[in-house]
């Protein structure tokens, strides 16, 4: 019989993409909060652990958050290599067994959940995370920084809209924040990750002077 070993590698590499099976987790008074999660949106660049390799998202997926700036799950104790929720662990962490990954393969792009099957119909920020998207869409964001990294000399104007993205982005988190009286750590669940932290990734240093933004190359 196969079993895990507790070493922990898969856990290093990433906290689960979450399921439909594991909704009832997240309605539990000590399951998964959504200060937990975060959302990854089309278009983003993410670690696909079947392959091996970072990719573009074909959807928007909801992942368990890392710890410490990095993927490392923030359930997996270090200290002690242990799971802090093991007992009521996602869907994908019963599937995965590093020596055997065909369980997990069989279920890992099926039945993933989104924040519209999270929220309640009605949600107050349902509206807001739609205007996000359309505005801060992760697939445009890439093609003006590849834009911008390319010829950064002459991209004043693309330039320009990234910052507009950037304010925009940082100010509907901000707005939530104070108007709803949700914490800052739900952000990432609400609107994704950062969209200065997105553009790091392609090469772009945003950082924010106030209410605007200034972009350095790496």
């Amino acid at each position: 019989m196969n079993e895990c070993k507790q070493c922990g590698t898969c856990c290093r590499k990433g906290g689960p993409a979450l399921h439909t099976q594991d909704l009832p987790l997240l309605k539990e008074a000590d399951g998964i909060d959504l200060t937990d999660i975060v959302t990854l949106r089309k278009g983003e660049m993410a670690y696909d652990q079947p392959q091996g390799a970072v990719l573009p998202l074909n959807e928007e997926i909801l992942k368990i958050k890392g710890s410490g700036g990095e993927w490392t799950c923030k359930f997996f104790a270090l200290s002690s290599q242990v799971c802090r929720i093991y007992k009521n662990r996602p869907l994908e962490c019963q599937k995965l067994f590093c020596e055997d990954p065909e369980p997990l393969m069989e279920i890992y792009s099926k039945d993933r959940i989104s924040r519209k099957d999270v929220l309640p119909d009605g949600h107050p920020v349902l509206e807001l995370i739609e205007e996000h998207d359309k505005k801060c869409d992760p697939i445009k964001i890439a093609e003006l920084a590849a834009a911008a990294v390319e010829d950064w000399t002459n991209s004043d104007k693309i330039q320009s809209d990234l910052r507009e993205m950037l304010i925009f982005d940082a100010s509907i988190r901000e707005l939530v924040m104070e108007k709803a009286k949700l914490p800052e750590e739900s952000m990432d669940f609400f609107f994704g990750r950062p969209l200065s932290i997105l553009i790091k990734g392609y090469g772009i240093i945003a950082t924010q002077n106030g209410k605007s933004f200034s972009l350095r190359k790496l």
